[in-house]
Formats: structure tokens, sequence, C-alpha cells
């Protein structure tokens, strides 16, 4: 190749580049950075036919967390009134003062 085609080559990128900004000036920007906090008195999360499958949320000034099935019956919590996680509640070796009785 040749120092004119070179040359040429360039000069028509520039002209090109230059012409396309005129004539389609709308940018492309990049998407600005999602919130970094989210605030709420309570979460809830669904599935895709709208059905609750978790919360978690603030009870008696204790956060307090919860999954049920599909059939909106709870199988797990968490943030016992009390301090002791709800799994322990019930078992024997407790000590009943941990369990507020």
């Amino acid at each position: 190749m040749n120092k004119r085609n070179i040359v040429l080559s360039f000069a028509a990128g520039l002209l090109g580049g230059a012409i396309s900004h005129y004539l389609s000036p709308q940018l492309v920007h990049a998407q600005s950075p999602g919130p970094r906090e989210f605030r709420a008195e309570r979460f809830v999360l669904v599935n895709d036919k709208g059905a609750v499958l978790g919360t978690l949320s603030n009870e008696g000034g204790k956060p307090y967390f919860k999954l049920f099935d599909e059939h909106g019956r709870e199988i797990w919590s968490a943030g016992s009134q009390t301090g002791v996680p709800a799994a322990l509640v019930g078992r024997t070796g407790v000590p009943a003062a941990l369990l507020g009785r």
C-alpha cells in the first residue's frame, strides 16, 4: 500500500466520523448507577405469580424474617421477641431464662 492510500483512508475515516456526528447527534449514555441504599419498613419477596415467599419486617422494634411455601404456609422464621432463635424455642435444654419464661 502506498502512502497516498493510507492518508486518504485516514482522512475518509475522520470525515465520515464527523459527518455521522452531525447527521445523528443523539449520543449513547451509560446508565447512572442505581441507588446505594433502600429503606422500607417491610420487604416482601414474591414469585412470578405474586404469591408471597418471604418477608423481612420490623416487629416490636426487632427485625423479623419469615419464609413461606407456595401455599402461603410459614416454613421458617427468625427474630423472636425473646432474642432466642425460633428454631430453639420449645426444645429441651434451653434455659427458661433465655426463653423469657
